[in-house]
């Protein structure tokens, strides 16, 4: 009888050899690829944190433009974005933010409070595209 030892020596593929870990940065390398990756990904977050207000007064104004909303609801949402933008616990006229003209910002709030609380305009629409269009402007000087 045949011995089995042998019969499956041809089956049986021999383990590969051990390789020796190259001398080198190989770690190093790979511990500054994962920083880099990690820099990246809190770059692209910190990015996207700091547009936010942008994207959300621009999505208001097109709300406004297209009548997706009933112009209290759209002057709401303008609202939590002045206190959103400009850190604020509410917006008032007499609180008017660093940077920006005083009478201009008075002049906004009112505008801004006959829409959200005084029967609806006829215009309303077109007033909110322009309060839209001054709260832009501001965010390019504040």
């Amino acid at each position: 009888m045949a011995d089995p030892r042998n019969e499956l020596a041809d089956i049986i593929a021999p383990a590969a050899p051990a390789m020796a870990i190259p001398a080198g940065h190989g770690l190093l390398w790979w511990a500054a690829v994962g920083l880099m990756c990690v820099s990246a990904v809190l770059l692209f977050a910190w990015l996207g944190q700091r547009r936010r207000p942008a994207r959300n007064l621009a999505a208001i104004a097109a709300a406004a433009a297209q009548r997706q909303d009933t112009p209290a609801v759209l002057a709401g949402r303008l609202d939590a974005w002045a206190c959103m933008r400009f850190k604020l616990s509410r917006v008032d006229a007499a609180n008017c933010p660093a940077g920006l003209d005083p009478a201009r910002w008075a002049d906004w709030v009112a505008t801004l409070g006959q829409l959200r609380f005084a029967p609806p305009r006829p215009d309303a629409y077109v007033v909110l595209e322009r309060l839209c269009e001054i709260a832009r402007s501001w965010g390019r000087h504040v």
